[in-house]
């Protein structure tokens, strides 16, 4: 059941906040009842209108995308342990993801709020998380090419945002809704899966692996 400032996206089900719809005119109404949608396409679909929806919006899209990811998290944090370029890997990681983020980053704002524990309590952390994301990304390139350029923090601070992250995560997960994963941002339509959660993990162990070996 959605909560009072909530609301279940009657196409995709993913839990929608209903102020954010109305922003952003995803809402219609039918037989005396308003409906809200995380998307346009979701709405359109809804309405019966014909619209052409962008391959990484797609459903088909969103569900086969995070096992892909999965994967890829998986060969890459192996691969860059196994070579001795976890660092690096490391970066690019952050600097990816945080660039993703900043694209929509009032969308954000608004999904990593739903799940992420210091995004619901500390007002602002959600609309400058891209850019920590971003600058952690950078320091860790910078640290691959310049050894103990303050790894340690950097690597302190990676495992507190992370571990924090997991834990929102697999709240969120228990609940069993559905909700918007914001790990790439919110153009791209995926739904909150364990894939984050293991996202979340990977960076923890290698975080840990910089600080204790």
């Amino acid at each position: 059941m959605a909560r009072k400032n909530k609301s279940i996206d009657p196409v995709c089900k993913m839990t929608v906040d209903i102020k954010t719809a109305k922003e952003n005119n995803l809402e219609s109404s039918k037989e005396g009842k308003n409906y809200y949608f995380c998307s346009q396409t979701c709405k359109d679909k809804f309405d019966g209108k014909k619209t052409n929806v962008a391959w990484y919006q797609s459903e088909k899209f969103g569900k086969i995308f995070p096992w892909f990811l999965g994967i890829t998290l998986v060969l890459g944090t192996g691969l860059s342990i196994l070579y001795n370029f976890m660092i690096l890997y490391m970066g690019i990681f952050f600097i990816i993801f945080s660039l993703f983020k900043a694209i929509d980053w009032k969308g954000f704002i608004v999904a990593f709020k739903e799940y992420d524990i210091p995004a619901k309590l500390i007002p602002g952390y959600s609309a400058i998380y891209p850019a920590l994301e971003f600058l952690i990304g950078v320091l860790f390139v910078i640290n691959f090419y310049m050894e103990d350029f303050f790894i340690i923090p950097i690597a302190w601070i990676t495992l507190i945002i992370m571990g924090i992250g997991a834990v929102g995560v697999s709240i969120k997960l228990s609940k069993n809704e559905k909700f918007q994963c914001a790990c790439l941002g919110t153009k791209i339509k995926v739904p909150l899966t364990k894939v984050t959660l293991l996202e979340n993990i990977l960076m923890v162990i290698m975080a840990v692996r910089l600080i204790f070996y």
